[in-house]
């Protein structure tokens, strides 16, 4: 009897079962492949590819792209590399995406305000806006470009804001072949400036609540001039000299200091002399803010007399102290 004999009638009368001869596992078509370099292989499209794995079999998509490619040509490219893939699969499509590094529109429209605020004149590259023409996409390059981008060239026109640009990754091969990603759109100096938030009746006193701030590119706004109201110090406290609508601008001759006497009123006429000082009943004529001068009717004497806002509803006499003593005496 053979060793080989003596052996399985030995495993047969100790119930011990003989390892099998494994076969090796059969490559399976993946439908939906991400690869990261510029060349598809087996093993990026077959599980199972073994020492096939490195076979290149066509080019990959640009960074961020995809494609489709019928299964019948990738099975038999995989046939002709000497691999022998399950063909269930040939009929379908294979998609495949080149995995990239996305460089956002966010991110592009940053380097080209931090570009132009210099030549605007401007230290704070959050008062340029840049606006991009419409259908311009991110940047996508490899993955493995992490360099920095770079504006390569940049034409800028400050009176109509178009400009026109390259931008460049560092480390792509991708940019380095294009010359880059060119983009075009308009940039704009953005400009502070307040309106109200409801309408304001003329002569109502201007509150913070009142304001809001807004922003705007400057040739947008046509009208803005010199003494366009663009901070809530220039307009808190004081009354609109006319209403002032939602949303518009305004200018500094819109607003007065706020009437503290209205026309026809009841005034305290104070006269104020050397040890002396004198008050009366009387009437105002005209309206009037603090430190306008306006005229009053002294009620008991009927006399009308030239005198100063110094209060709400109080009057001083705005004459020589003749004049005053004059008045002061008038029955």
């Amino acid at each position: 009897m053979s060793r080989a004999s003596r052996l399985l009638l030995a495993s047969l009368i100790c119930g011990i079962a003989l390892p099998a001869m494994a076969e090796p596992a059969r490559p399976v078509l993946r439908l939906d492949v991400t690869v990261a370099g510029e060349v598809v292989r087996l093993g990026d499209l077959f599980e199972n590819a073994g020492r096939h794995a490195d076979v290149a079999v066509f080019r990959s998509p640009d960074p961020g792209h995809t494609g489709q490619v019928p299964a019948w040509r990738i099975v038999e490219a995989a046939r002709r590399a000497g691999l022998e893939p399950d063909s269930a699969d040939r009929n379908r499509e294979v998609t495949v995406t080149r995995d990239a590094r996305i460089v956002p529109l966010a991110e592009m429209e940053e380097k080209i305000a931090a570009s132009l605020a210099g030549t605007l004149g401007l230290s704070d590259s959050s008062r340029v806006q840049v606006v991009f023409d419409r259908g311009t996409r991110p940047i996508t390059v490899e993955r493995e470009a992490s360099g920095q981008m770079d504006i390569l060239r940049i034409d800028h026109d400050p009176r109509s804001g178009r400009f026109d640009a390259v931008l460049g990754i560092r480390g792509s091969g991708r940019s380095d072949r294009t010359g880059g990603a060119r983009v075009v759109g308009t940039a704009n100096e953005l400009v502070e400036f307040i309106v109200p938030a409801r309408t304001i009746g003329r002569g109502e006193v201007v509150r913070a609540s009142d304001l809001v701030v807004d922003r705007k590119p400057r040739n947008a706004l046509p009208g803005m001039t010199a003494d366009t109201v663009v901070s809530l110090a220039q307009a808190v406290g004081l009354a609109a000299r006319r209403p002032l609508s939602p949303e518009r601008p305004f200018r500094t001759v819109d607003l007065m200091k706020p009437e503290l006497v209205e026309r026809n009123a009841n005034v305290l006429i104070v006269v104020e002399l050397p040890g002396l000082s004198l008050t009366m009943r009387g009437k105002a004529l005209e309206a009037g803010a603090e430190g306008d001068v306006i005229q009053v009717e002294n009620i008991q004497s009927r006399k009308k007399l030239q005198a100063v806002v110094t209060g709400l509803n109080r009057v001083s006499l705005a004459a020589r102290p003749a004049a005053l003593t004059t008045a002061a005496r008038a029955p």
